[in-house]
């Protein structure tokens, strides 16, 4: 194989030389090796080739030998010298006998526009004397292939003897000794600042540090092995010169073999003074001599692996420390980073969880400047979130920013408190808590409120409904009431005149009316303790004497009740003395024992009234009064709607007892109660001690 001369040498010697022929091999002579490969796959520099012809069959045989290069066909010399200088090919091929009119004019202008390339004449050689090789126009594929493969080698050749002879001729004179390399805690840093030059990106910093430590140590290969998500077993991170089947397939337990040595001693391990077979194993199984933990506040976070030396047999001392403590200073860093991503990841879910949350939220730092505004709070208060943010808290409408010093300054929390705001006229339930933890300062405070106008206006509306639906049936209910007994009142009245003078007819009229008038009185009572209780004049009170006036005063008759009626005191027969109202309690447990006697549905009602003096825990030193019965039958299902006079005047307005006695009782401080025992119900009323 020949080529020719690189142009330097050319140019020297164009005026002797002749451009050497290919001839095919004579009978007996060994022929060329043919190349089984496209002669730009023998040699890749060769990257573009220029194609001067007009034929296009020669033009269809050199295509597949020169796939894979950038093929550059022209069919005159103005194209092809218009190509030359937008592109510098390797290789010219000129057709001799369809090409140029004159060849070693359009070579001369070849050399001025690409001088390295080298120009290959196919035919016509008598008229190509000026190119670098020339080559008969082929008959067949292969005679082509093989000439142009030779005369690249010979080309190729030539080039690089030149470019030694170059670098002989012009071999530098001796300068001054170059400095001294760094020192290893320079190196140190050299690479651990190139490291975390990376950022915050885990798997970009972890492959700067191992070409950092390849760049120290120059190992013949190198591995990192990092926990997975159980963090029990190590898998192969990164590497540099590691087979693929170990990186896929080493899997080292964190709990035994070389992970537990490291943990455990916390130092390097070289693979000649392991003792651990388990722990040696594994590193060799890597390929590795040495094998450097990655501590971080003392866990271990990874293991790096390192192969022998490229040059050496060993590391030395000063080496394993600068690699133990550049792991070291790594895995740290690492987990900073680690943890700065995860807080980056729930700063984000938080800030997403803020901006969907139904509740207007508010922050404020401990520079008493608000922090942040989320979307629902800019709606509410009508103020965007950029005028906000980092403003004084005095920026926030009266009485947020209060609320919030409060709870920023005495770390009290505030809980669902209803606010009005001036601004817009609206109401809001606010929640404010401390952030920080118990026993500290706080490190600021949170507001979260949310917009209760719309849900007033709405319970408002409600209440007049309500109110306007419990008129109707108060009235409904009162009309039946009365209806009654002034219908029998009228036709007594009309009977009056005529049968005044019978006596029987005016007992019997005295009796219907003083029943039916005190019917009517009691609807009226009722009524007015359901809608006022009026002034309510607290005293100390014998409640035994109360409970003697009430039993004494009870008239079936005047009540409608025409069942016997029996009433028994228990309790201790002393006085028992109480903070209440004395007309007010009388009337409650009144309207209590005709419930149970009504509620009674045998031939006899019996209520009880018992006393006692009590402590109870939250209210103190009590006096209680029980009103039971064991003939009154209440269902179970009413309990809920016994004292709702809104539930109970749809039954009947002489229901409305329970409810007329706890507003009563309520008045003056106590409570009242209902007590089911097995087989009797009770009213309990609580009231202070005096």
């Amino acid at each position: 194989m020949w080529r020719t001369a690189p142009p330097a040498a050319r140019s020297s010697h164009s005026t002797c030389r002749r451009p050497r022929r290919w001839r095919p091999s004579r009978a007996g002579e060994r022929p060329a090796r043919a190349s089984r490969h496209r002669v730009t796959e023998e040699d890749p520099s060769m990257s573009a080739v220029l194609l001067l012809t007009t034929d296009p069959a020669l033009r269809a045989r050199v295509e597949p030998l020169v796939a894979a290069s950038s093929l550059f066909a022209a069919a005159s010399e103005a194209e092809a010298l218009e190509t030359l200088r937008a592109v510098t090919p390797e290789v010219v091929l000129v057709d001799g006998e369809r090409g140029p009119r004159d060849l070693a004019e359009f070579v001369r202008h070849v050399r001025a526009l690409a001088p390295e390339a080298l120009v290959v004449a196919l035919g016509g050689e008598d008229e190509a004397a000026a190119a670098d090789v020339v080559l008969p126009r082929p008959g067949r594929r292969g005679e082509l292939e093989r000439g142009l493969q030779l005369a690249l080698d010979r080309h190729r050749l030539a080039r690089e003897v030149a470019a030694l002879r170059a670098r002989l001729g012009t071999a530098p004179a001796p300068g001054p000794a170059e400095p001294a390399p760094l020192g290893g805690l320079a190196r140190i840093l050299t690479e651990f600042t190139r490291v975390f030059a990376a950022g915050f990106d885990p798997p970009r910093a972890t492959e700067m540090f191992l070409d950092a430590v390849a760049g120290l140590v120059r190992p013949a290969r190198l591995a990192l092995l990092c926990p997975d998500e159980s963090r029990l077993v190590f898998r192969v991170a990164a590497h540099r010169g590691l087979a693929a089947a170990l990186v896929t397939g080493v899997r080292l337990s964190a709990t035994s073999g070389l992970g537990r040595w490291l943990a455990l001693q916390g130092r390097p391990a070289r693979l000649p003074e392991l003792d651990d077979r388990a722990a040696a194993r594994e590193l060799a199984l890597l390929g590795g001599v040495l094998a450097v933990p990655l501590l971080a506040h003392g866990e271990l976070a990874g293991l790096l692996v390192v192969g022998p030396p490229v040059v050496g047999e060993a590391y030395g001392r000063a080496e394993t420390e600068t690699l133990f403590d550049l792991a070291t200073h790594f895995a740290t860093g690492l987990r900073a980073i680690a943890l700065h991503q995860r807080l980056a990841r729930e700063k984000e879910f938080t800030e997403q969880i803020l901006a969907s949350m139904s509740s207007g939220v508010v922050t404020l730092g401990r520079d008493e400047r608000i922090g942040l505004v989320n979307r629902r709070a800019e709606e509410i208060l009508g103020l965007p979130a950029v005028a906000l943010a980092g403003q004084d808290l005095r920026a926030l409408p009266s009485p947020l920013g209060d609320l919030l010093y409060e709870t920023l300054v005495s770390g009290r929390a505030r809980r669902a408190e209803e606010v009005h705001l001036a601004q817009g006229d609206r109401w809001l339930e606010v929640t404010t808590y401390p952030i920080g933890d118990k026993g500290e300062a706080p490190l600021g405070a949170v507001l979260v409120f949310d917009d209760h106008t719309a849900r007033r206006e709405l319970a408002a509306q409600q209440r007049r409904a309500e109110q306007a639906e419990l008129l109707a049936r108060v009235v409904a209910r009162i009309a039946d009431e009365i209806k009654n007994p002034l219908v029998s009142i009228h036709t007594f009245v009309e009977l009056l005149e005529e049968r005044y003078d019978q006596a029987d007819f005016r007992k019997h009229f005295a009796t219907v009316v003083r029943r039916d008038v005190g019917r009517l009185v009691q609807v009226l009572e009722k009524l007015g303790g359901l809608v006022d209780v009026g002034t309510v004049d607290c005293s100390t009170v014998d409640m035994r004497a109360v409970v003697d006036e009430v039993v004494a005063a009870l008239d079936p008759g005047a009540e409608g009740f025409e069942r016997p009626l029996r009433v028994e005191l228990e309790g201790d027969a002393g006085p028992c003395l109480a903070r209440a109202d004395r007309a007010r309690v009388g009337k409650a447990l009144a309207h209590l024992v005709w419930h149970l006697a009504h509620r009674s549905p045998g031939d006899e009602a019996r209520v009880a009234i018992a006393l006692a003096r009590q402590t109870d825990p939250e209210r103190g030193a009590v006096v209680r009064v029980a009103v039971s019965s064991r003939t009154a039958v209440l269902p179970p299902e009413q309990d809920a709607r016994l004292f709702d006079p809104l539930a109970m005047v749809q039954e009947s307005l002489l229901e409305l007892g329970p409810a007329v006695s706890r507003r009563l009782v309520e008045a003056m401080g106590g409570q009242l109660a209902l007590r089911r025992g097995r087989q009797e119900v009770a009213f309990q009323v609580t009231l202070p001690a005096a």
